[in-house]
């Protein structure tokens, strides 16, 4: 039988449209609430910012957790909590990896090794996609932060399955965290961009 949507964008277009879609009867089904846990196979995190306007340089987390709560009949109550270790980051030069993670004006790891992101509200955009509002804690500084997701189907190419997989983005300024050295040298603005799997629990 299938199921209807559940509230349709019809009041104040513009304010609060993505928490008034639904996700089609095609992407999800009446289950109860259900928890999953990232699994690195086969995933990424990665940072891109602009170095002297002629490169982007990207630099890869390999050391990283989450866990994705769904509310199949209610998009908006799910969240995602996720933690990067800021020692793990993998780059073609080690030189510049040490600079950046252990440096006291850039990663300061030593003092700072994990960096999170803690989900207070889901507004929901599309059938599979969604922005995922919360607070990201880097370098010791917390501000709000959006990250943008869309899900795709897993092992039986529904988001009820086995298997959830997940591409996101977003991007912050790195001065509203304290990282304002080097501007000659780095773009201010850091994106961010996830590509990874949860496994149902």
């Amino acid at each position: 039988m299938a199921i209807p949507m559940y509230k349709t964008a019809t009041r104040l277009a513009g304010l609060a449209l993505a928490a008034s879609l639904s996700f089609s009867s095609s992407v999800f089904s009446q289950d109860d609430t259900v928890s999953y846990t990232l699994t690195r196979q086969y995933g990424s995190v990665l940072f891109r910012v602009m170095q002297q306007q002629y490169l982007n340089l990207v630099g890869r987390f390999d050391n990283y957790s989450a866990t994705l709560v769904m509310d199949f009949e209610e998009m908006s109550n799910s969240r995602l909590n996720a933690t990067v270790q800021m020692g793990s980051l993998s780059m073609t030069d080690g030189d510049v990896v040490e600079t950046l993670v252990n440096s006291s004006v850039w990663f300061n790891a030593p003092l700072y090794p994990e960096a999170t992101f803690t989900t207070s509200s889901v507004e929901v955009t599309g059938e599979t996609t969604a922005i995922f509002h919360g607070d990201l804690n880097f370098v010791g500084v917390t501000k709000p932060w959006a990250l943008e997701v869309e899900f795709f189907g897993g092992t039986d190419g529904k988001l009820t399955g086995s298997t959830i997989g997940m591409q996101a983005r977003g991007s912050f300024n790195r001065t509203n965290f304290g990282l304002d050295q080097y501007m000659n040298m780095a773009d201010d603005l850091v994106s961010i961009e996830v590509n990874v799997k949860f496994n149902r629990d």
